[in-house]
């Protein structure tokens, strides 16, 4: 709590949080390295990589998005460094099963220690941050009149931004440590010191409210097998749409958020570079592989002259490229659709909650009916991504779509899903479990053209109605 309000003050952006920033993901990340090596290490050592992993993470956002420099820049830069860094540690997790047992447990966050120790080497930790934050909390009140008044008034600028994201690494990296990384977004006040106070009271009783309410409404042996982030994340997702529902939103996007194209020139050659970096791509995932190929057995294998180990070889290759292809141009295209119906450069599936939608329904299917195939998946995941859709944009829709309003909205969809994909997993037979996570990972395996015709025909009706006139 005290660090997301800290990075909400600095950053000038009711929506940056150690999740946002990237935080918990860069320090997950650096943690399931360290576990895939094979390393054990004391719990203080395991703070130091848990901060210097969220650290590092906070920073490439925030110089990728500008401190201050708005909404869009630092929720997209934030967004594609989680999504990287959750892909590579989910890779080290099928990977490594032995060396990374237990962390994906750990990563819906868990409140459960063995004895003080951990928690008195952390301790010290988290109130020297939190006393550093008190310490620069008039300079951070400063920078919300502008950087050329702060400076007027004596403030370093830089320093103090630079300090005031440190500071909130190292009070993630305790948090990490100590239980996992549980999300947890409040939003600030003005003032700084207030702010954290409040947003440090609000989340020690949200994540021990969360543990409290498991214990009293499920049995003893469910209680200790679901982690209470999961529970936290459930009750803050609440709390994150009712706030971002009733709370006045003044997020329209300003001038330098809005992503325009300049000229028909550039739109031109960003399209010509696009296509033929496309071209190149498929041809090499087609050539490239457990066995390569020349461009000349393609041409003999598409008229039938080719060989019985070459055409094995790309009768499942080309249907794996081909559905990347159109899995690709589809994510994209529904971006796309949705941002041009809300006006909102930020409204995408993944950030407003519908892939999550249809990954929990998914999720739900596989763990509930493992027998099930690919149209149940697929109708599954489509019944659960309309079903966030329907939530998201019903909830936001007072006030014409603004854009924190919506973004907040998905954002609490989207974890709401996360905690019960992370419930069903952590809850069904360990075997549904890899099934599950193999599928969250996202994989082309086993395509076949039949599987690729339902999704091309959706896509080509897609892409003529949204290429037509209004």
């Amino acid at each position: 709590g005290m660090a997301g309000a800290a990075l909400q003050a600095v950053s000038r952006n009711v929506l940056a949080s150690p999740d946002t920033l990237a935080v918990n993901a860069g320090s997950y990340f650096s943690l399931g390295l360290a576990a895939a090596t094979g390393v054990s290490l004391p719990v203080f050592a395991s703070s130091g990589v848990a901060f210097v992993g969220g650290l590092a993470a906070a920073a490439l956002v925030l110089g990728l998005s500008g401190l201050g420099a708005g909404t869009v820049r630092l929720v997209l830069a934030g967004s594609a460094l989680t999504l990287g860094l959750a892909s590579v540690t989910g890779g080290l997790l099928l990977l490594f099963p032995v060396q990374t047992e237990g962390l994906y447990a750990w990563n819906q966050g868990s409140i459960a220690q063995n004895g003080f120790g951990g928690v008195l080497w952390m301790v010290p930790l988290a109130v020297a941050a939190l006393a550093g934050l008190l310490l620069i909390a008039r300079r951070v009140d400063a920078l919300a009149l502008g950087d050329d008044a702060a400076r007027g008034l004596g403030v370093p600028v830089r320093a103090t931004r630079v300090t005031t994201v440190v500071l909130s690494a190292l009070l993630s990296a305790t948090a990490v440590t100590l239980a996992g990384p549980i999300g947890f977004r409040y939003r600030g006040l003005t003032r700084v010191r207030p702010s954290v106070v409040l947003s440090a009271l609000a989340g020690a009783a949200l994540v021990l409210g969360s543990d409290v309410a498991l214990r009293a409404l499920v049995s003893a042996d469910t209680s200790v097998a679901v982690p209470t982030g999961v529970v936290t994340s459930l009750v803050g997702a609440v709390f994150l749409v009712v706030l971002a529902t009733r709370g006045k939103d003044t997020g329209a996007a300003a001038p330098p958020d809005r992503l325009r194209i300049r000229s028909r020139t550039v739109f031109l050659t960003v399209t010509v570079v696009l296509a033929a970096a496309l071209i190149a791509l498929a041809v090499a995932a087609v050539l490239l592989g457990d066995s390569k190929l020349l461009l000349g057995d393609v041409m003999n294998w598409t008229q039938g002259r080719a060989g019985r180990a070459v055409s094995f070889v790309l009768d499942t290759r080309v249907p794996r490229v081909l559905a990347a292809l159109l899995a690709g141009g589809a994510l994209a295209l529904s971006g796309t659709l949705v941002q041009a119906v809300t006006r909102n450069p930020l409204a995408e599936p993944g950030v407003l909650g519908v892939s999550g939608g249809a990954a929990l329904g998914a999720v739900i299917l596989v763990t509930t009916v493992p027998q099930a195939g690919p149209t149940g998946l697929a109708a599954a995941a489509f019944a659960g991504a309309a079903l966030a859709s329907a939530l998201v944009f019903g909830l936001s829709a007072r006030g014409g779509f603004r854009q924190n309003r919506l973004v907040l909205v998905g954002m609490g969809v989207a974890t709401a899903s996360a905690a019960l994909i992370s419930l069903f997993i952590v809850l069904t037979d360990p075997f549904n479990a890899t099934k599950a996570l193999t599928w969250l990972s996202g994989s082309t395996y086993g395509r076949t053209p039949p599987d690729l015709l339902p999704l091309a025909i959706v896509l080509l009706v897609a892409v003529a109605v949204a290429g037509g006139r209004p």
